[in-house]
């Protein structure tokens, strides 16, 4: 039986342009990389994941679907050892785990497009993207139960700048649906942490600052929206 994908998966799936190559990094039961071979978004597919048990349900999943031609699969950690692919989609991993992962493959710098959807520390990852010189030219969110996520399009440009409350939600984001929302929950996550570590005593001056700089900068940007 085919698997209907999540809201989650289906926004990824569907941020993904056609193009000749696409690598699915962590591609689990390898959903996204049989949507994109059916629906002809890409020509020649890769599914890589870290963990042998995924990867059997990926290739089964791919022989159930009659697509052994068109999607291979590689046991790997994150992209090591794979060739630049015209297009990179790495979904459901942390944000530090995702920058780490296109970090050790320079290629991703070679014309590339990153579809990416990290599931915690969104932050770190835009801002890791904006300091590698990639430039993020789109991003939507979408809902998932009580959940709310962000998909992130991106490629590299060379130098970027960007004012703080970019690393939260990125400007080409800002007249999205959810936009809002997604503004309000992160406003509400950093005043928490903020408040936690203060409460705890383990938030540093220069990090208190930090927090209510961005937090400013945030909290301007959503009352433009």
């Amino acid at each position: 039986m085919e698997k209907t994908l999540g809201a989650r998966l289906l926004r990824v799936a569907q941020s993904i342009p056609r193009c000749e190559t696409l690598v699915d990094c962590g591609c689990d039961h390898g959903y996204i990389s049989i949507y994109a071979a059916k629906n002809n978004i890409a020509k020649r597919i890769t599914a890589s994941d870290i963990n042998r048990g995924p990867l059997d349900n990926a290739e089964k999943a791919i022989a159930s679907a009659g697509l052994c031609d068109r999607i291979k699969t590689v046991l790997t950690d994150g992209l090591d050892g794979i060739s630049r692919h015209d297009c990179v989609v790495i979904a459901g991993m942390g944000g530090e785990t995702i920058a780490d992962i296109i970090e050790r493959a320079p290629w991703t710098k070679d014309g590339s497009t990153l579809v990416l959807q990290p599931m915690t520390r969104s932050e770190v990852l835009r801002e890791y993207l904006y300091r590698e010189g990639f430039y993020i030219f789109d991003e939507s969110f979408v809902r998932e139960g009580r959940h709310m996520y962000c998909v992130i399009s991106a490629r590299f440009s060379g130098d970027i700048t960007f004012e703080p409350y970019e690393k939260y939600i990125s400007r080409n984001a800002l007249g999205k649906e959810l936009a809002k929302e997604y503004t309000d929950r992160v406003l509400s996550r950093l005043n928490y942490e903020l408040e936690m570590k203060s409460d705890a005593g383990k938030v540093c001056e220069e990090e208190k600052k930090r927090y209510g700089e961005d937090i400013l900068s945030l909290t301007e940007m959503r009352d433009k929206l």
